[in-house]
């Protein structure tokens, strides 16, 4: 193998049959030779040779194509121990097309994906082109593609990663889909940034962007800025509907909206997606047969609204808001105000701080609020505990599970079934993710390097029990961004805003004096509505949320109908 071709990714197959793996080498070599370099093998020990070579020599592999699942005692069936040596390697069972209507590829197929042992399912190509085929090879490759992995970085990093300000940085990028690396500031590399500066000020982290320039403990709107993300709000222009929260609900307001000649802006303090925008991986969004990572969903959904001509404001607050006349009026922080007609506001929950004992001075390097890809891959070889038991904690626990020795779940309930979709607690169970039913975080032990252990009390016998964690992750305690609204909506007694007839059924006449019912997701306050995790009562799922957000703006349509005539 020539040295031009060692550190370019590998594409491996493992096919018995030859004219199979013939028609399906072929197929790649065609379409990506040129970037990956294409190894076969016609039986699983030379797969795992294969594998083993690559990691020796530092060459990453991106996808493994196999239709073989038999189990060898020391290394697993080909896709696990692919898996093993790479983590963000990804999978795809090999089929006959037409062979799924046999009842013996559907069991394969469903056994493949419930253990987790591959993403999809990929049809052998029938013909040169097959696109169908190629479709699924390019999603698979841009899965891997968006990680980062081998990537050339749009922005470095350079910090020590025991710094908040670090991960909070890497956090942001990742989930704006940009590609970023971390190195130390004693490395000589990142002592050249830093002396680089302008100013020639030691403050860190700092950031060098890709093509020029170096920012000095740059906030996340300096960052949005430089990346091109708009950070501006329009003052002078009245709105016709503002979405205050960028998550799969005011996502889908907003394509909405705009796509039915609203004016439309969208403001987001944070990143693109909210909570769902960190889930590794949604299996059971409608249309994602493979499952769609949130970051990516966020992405599609933002790039549409856009195109439809909805206005985006990154990082920006919504501080507080006021009736005015006919309308609204936002406050923004920078002292902004926007004038809007109607607001949606999507705005999400934020998982509450766990006051225990000796975790506060972890949080932002062994201690997450959520977890996303720039955490995971941090824990290699370590063992981890997830805090939860909804969909969102199993997403993470099964993320968490490519790279840290051994990760597991603590759920305060005696188990997951109420709380959980089935698909997740099979695929935990088959990842070798711990369960601890029935308790919950009492206390942390660490170090000035980290957090070592975490104390843990059974709900029901009271005793208290020591568990080894290098991290922890937590996914409980939602709470509401409702501190902005005004007092004329009516909300319960955590924040969560009541909406159409459950509003009325809660304040009666006090919160609803209009002649006319409140509209689907209307508010006490008329004009204003709530969608997704927000609104009181809501399905805490992205599906339900989406839904929500896609309604929403016929109810919206009305109220400035009404509003117009009157």
């Amino acid at each position: 193998m020539t040295s031009e071709h060692v550190y370019r990714p590998r594409i491996l197959v493992c096919l018995a049959p030859p004219h199979s793996r013939s028609r399906l080498v072929d197929e790649l070599t065609r379409r990506y030779s040129a970037d990956y370099d294409i190894v076969a093998s016609d039986t699983a020990a030379g797969a795992f040779d294969a594998l083993r070579e690559a990691s020796s020599a530092a060459v990453p592999v991106a996808l493994v194509l196999s239709d073989d699942l038999s189990e060898d005692s020391t290394h697993g069936s080909v896709f696990r121990f692919a898996r093993h040596l790479f983590p963000d390697v990804r999978r795809g069972l090999v089929i006959e097309w037409g062979s799924w209507a046999l009842p013996r590829t559907a069991e394969t197929v469903l056994s493949a994906l419930a253990s987790t042992q591959a993403e999809c399912y990929v049809v052998l190509p029938r013909r040169s082109p097959d696109e169908y085929f190629h479709r699924a090879i390019t999603e698979l490759l841009y899965a891997v593609e968006r990680t980062g992995e081998g990537s050339t970085p749009d922005a470095t990093i350079v910090g020590p990663l025991s710094q908040p300000r670090v991960h909070e940085i890497t956090r942001y990028l990742s989930r704006a889909g940009i590609h970023h690396r971390v190195i130390g500031p004693d490395s000589a590399e990142g002592g050249e940034i830093i002396r680089s500066q302008p100013t020639q000020r030691a403050a860190l982290p700092v950031v060098e962007v890709a093509g020029g320039g170096v920012l000095a403990d740059p906030s996340n709107a300096e960052l949005a800025d430089v990346f091109g993300l708009t950070t501006a709000v329009p003052t002078e222009e009245v709105q016709d509907v503002a979405i205050v929260g960028a998550g799969p609900g005011g996502l889908a307001a907003a394509v909405y909206a705009a796509s039915e000649g609203l004016r439309t802006l969208v403001l987001e303090r944070e990143s693109i997606g909210g909570q769902a925008g960190s889930s590794s991986l949604i299996r059971n969004y409608l249309g994602f047969a493979s499952g769609v990572s949130g970051a990516d969903l966020s992405d599609r959904a933002y790039q549409q609204a856009w195109a439809f001509g909805a206005r985006f404001a990154h990082t920006r607050n919504v501080e507080g808001m006021s009736v005015d006349g006919d309308g609204f009026r936002l406050t923004v922080n920078g002292n902004d105000e926007v004038r809007t007609r109607s607001i949606i506001v999507a705005t999400g929950v934020s998982y509450r701080r766990l006051r225990v004992p000796g975790l506060d001075r972890y949080v932002g390097t062994s201690v997450f609020y959520g977890a996303t890809a720039v955490e995971a891959k941090a824990q290699a070889g370590r063992s981890v505990l997830v805090i939860g038991g909804g969909n969102s904690a199993g997403q993470a626990a099964l993320h968490l599970a490519r790279y840290a020795a051994s990760v597991s779940l603590v759920v305060r309930g005696p188990n997951l079934a109420a709380s959980m979709s089935n698909y997740l607690i099979e695929q935990l169970n088959a990842a070798g993710v711990a369960i601890l039913t029935e308790r919950k975080v009492v206390g942390g032990v660490g170090s000035d390097d980290g957090l070592e252990a975490v104390v843990l009390r059974h709900r029901v016998a009271g005793d208290d029990t020591t568990v080894p964690a290098s991290a922890l992750f937590i996914t409980i305690g939602a709470a509401p961004h409702t501190d902005w609204i005004a007092e004329e909506v009516l909300r319960d007694p955590w924040g969560y805003i009541f909406t159409g007839n459950d509003m009325v059924v809660e304040g009666g006449r006090r919160a609803w004096s209009r002649d006319r019912p409140p509209a689907p997701l209307e508010s006490s306050l008329p004009g204003l509505f709530a969608v997704g995790d927000v609104r009181r009562g809501s399905v805490k799922r992205v599906a339900s949320a989406v839904g929500e957000g896609s309604v929403v703006v016929s109810s919206v349509h009305a109220f400035l109908a009404e509003s117009r005539a009157r």
